[in-house]
Formats: C-alpha cells, sequence, structure tokens
C-alpha cells in the first residue's frame, strides 16, 4: 500500500498546487478588471492611497462582508500583493496550504 500512500501525497500536493494557482488567477483578474475600471481614479493616487483602495474593494470582494463569493485565499494574495514595498506586477506564489 505504500504506492496509495504515495499517489496520495502526489494529489494532495497537485491539489494545494491548483488552490494556489486559482487564487493567483482570481486576484489577478481582479486587479486587472480595477486596473481597466479605474485607471483614471489610480492614476490620481499617491501608492499607499492606490493600494489602501485596491484592499478595501479585495475586502469587499473577497473578505466576510462578501458572503458567498468570500475567497480567503484570493483576499491573502492580495494582501500580499499590496503590501508595502510590493507591485502588483508579480504576485509571489504562495508556498504555504491554507486550512
Amino acid at each position: 500500500m505504500p504506492q496509495n500512500s504515495n499517489l496520495n501525497d502526489a494529489l494532495t500536493v497537485l491539489d494545494d498546487k491548483l488552490r494556489s494557482l486559482s487564487a493567483l488567477t482570481k486576484a489577478n483578474a481582479f486587479l486587472v478588471d480595477i486596473m481597466r475600471k479605474d485607471r483614471a481614479l489610480l492614476e490620481e493616487l499617491d501608492a499607499p492611497a492606490a493600494r489602501a483602495m485596491l484592499m478595501d474593494r479585495a475586502c469587499a470582494a473577497f473578505g466576510e462582508e462578501a458572503g458567498e463569493a468570500a475567497d480567503p485565499d484570493v483576499l491573502d494574495v492580495l494582501a500580499t500583493a499590496l503590501t508595502e514595498g510590493q507591485t502588483a506586477e508579480i504576485i509571489p506564489f504562495p508556498t504555504e496550504r491554507r486550512h
């Protein structure tokens, strides 16, 4: 039965990577959508104000207030991407699995 254990381990790792990829895809789509719709507003704001606005919208879209649409994995990706010193250009691939 070690083969089944190895297969289960491999499937768990693959599932984690797919979940992370899904969160990254949703986060990127969210950012691109806002940049398309609110480009003028974003260009007027300084970096901290733009990050705050994006994070407020992320919380509304993926946080507890989003109800059934809440997605803490996406919110975590966006929180990481929008921290001081980070940009939305490159979002690091999550390495830890959320439980």
